[in-house]
């Protein structure tokens, strides 16, 4: 054998080809569960280099094959729901929608407890504009899984771009109920109850709220300083976000919280510095600066972020 040929095997024994892993469960060298993370690898592997037909067609052979077999087990059904769903998974990310939708449901008819094919439902409802059916997806994967606190909140987005605040509260609610101090679930609602009128209510979930203060994610830490600042304990705020800063060093949006407060603080040295870590950490890059002022936005405010992107641009940062 040549070096070139053993060179050629030794990468096939480290990345395998999705042909050669499905050949193994189907001639019963693997199981699929023990092959599965493998298999989805190659298969996506396969998709990103334009082989998307052909990663199907070689995952639809192992559907045969475990549709084929007599008196399924638990186990088989499960694998077999697993292959209709990366099948259906690969069709969503290639933007297939239709075909995505009913392969979806063909691992959900096998397996109806799997709460991800609900998840990746919803993602394909949502993509062809039908939020009723991205809806019922979303609250069935609520019941199979009440855990997925992700999936609260993106259900509370589809209420509240339909405009229905009656369930949009209650999915809050329900999130909050299973997980009392959930950073996002509490500010959501403390916006709602400002919307509608809830003054008390405001009150008790903002101390709720800030009483949390260690081991929060980004937009987490930005949310807790925009509810010191709503609470009139700016300075605080200032405070929470260095030492929070210290702790992610890399990320930029805190500078750009801070810039707004010490603004509101009329602090504009401060101001000034805290928008040009903002700029050297994004590397000056305005597309992503643009990015990161979104996200920015979608908690402070359209106004507060029209205010930062001015400031910059009169210090010359953009």
């Amino acid at each position: 054998m040549s070096t070139d040929d053993t060179d050629i095997n030794d990468r096939e024994a480290q990345n395998p080809s999705l042909s050669r892993l499905c050949d193994d469960v189907l001639n019963l060298r693997a199981t699929y569960d023990d092959a599965a993370e493998q298999i989805e690898d190659a298969a996506y592997f396969e998709y990103e280099r334009g082989g998307l037909e052909h990663a199907v067609e070689v995952l639809k052979g192992l559907a045969r094959f475990f549709e084929g077999l007599r008196n399924k087990s638990e186990e088989v059904s499960r694998d077999l729901a697993q292959v209709y769903l990366l099948i259906g998974q690969l069709y969503l990310y290639a933007g297939n929608f239709e075909q995505s939708i009913a392969w979806i449901n063909n691992s959900i008819v096998v397996d109806d407890m799997y709460p991800v094919a609900y998840h990746s439902l919803a993602l394909a409802f949502r993509s062809i504009g039908d939020e009723s059916m991205s809806i019922k997806s979303l609250e069935q994967e609520i019941r199979v899984a009440p855990g997925n606190y992700y999936t609260y909140l993106l259900l509370a987005d589809l209420y509240e771009k339909n405009g229905d605040f009656a369930h949009f509260e209650d999915v809050l609610r329900r999130l909050l109920e299973r997980a009392p101090n959930n950073v996002q679930g509490l500010h959501r609602l403390i916006r709602h109850c400002e919307r509608v009128g809830g003054a008390a209510d405001v009150e008790l979930l903002r101390r709720r709220l800030l009483s949390n203060n260690t081991g929060l994610s980004r937009i987490e830490a930005i949310i807790r300083a925009y509810h010191l600042v709503q609470a009139e304990r700016e300075r605080e705020a200032t405070e929470f976000l260095e030492a929070w800063g210290e702790e992610a060093p890399d990320v930029s949006i805190n500078h750009l919280a801070n810039a707004h407060i010490y603004g509101q603080m009329c602090l504009h040295s401060k101001k000034r510095r805290e928008l040009s870590l903002f700029r050297i950490k994004n590397h000056a890059r305005e597309d992503v600066m643009e990015i990161k002022i979104a996200e920015f936005a979608s908690v402070f405010g359209e106004e507060a972020a029209e205010k930062i992107k001015r400031s910059l641009r009169v210090a010359g940062m953009v």
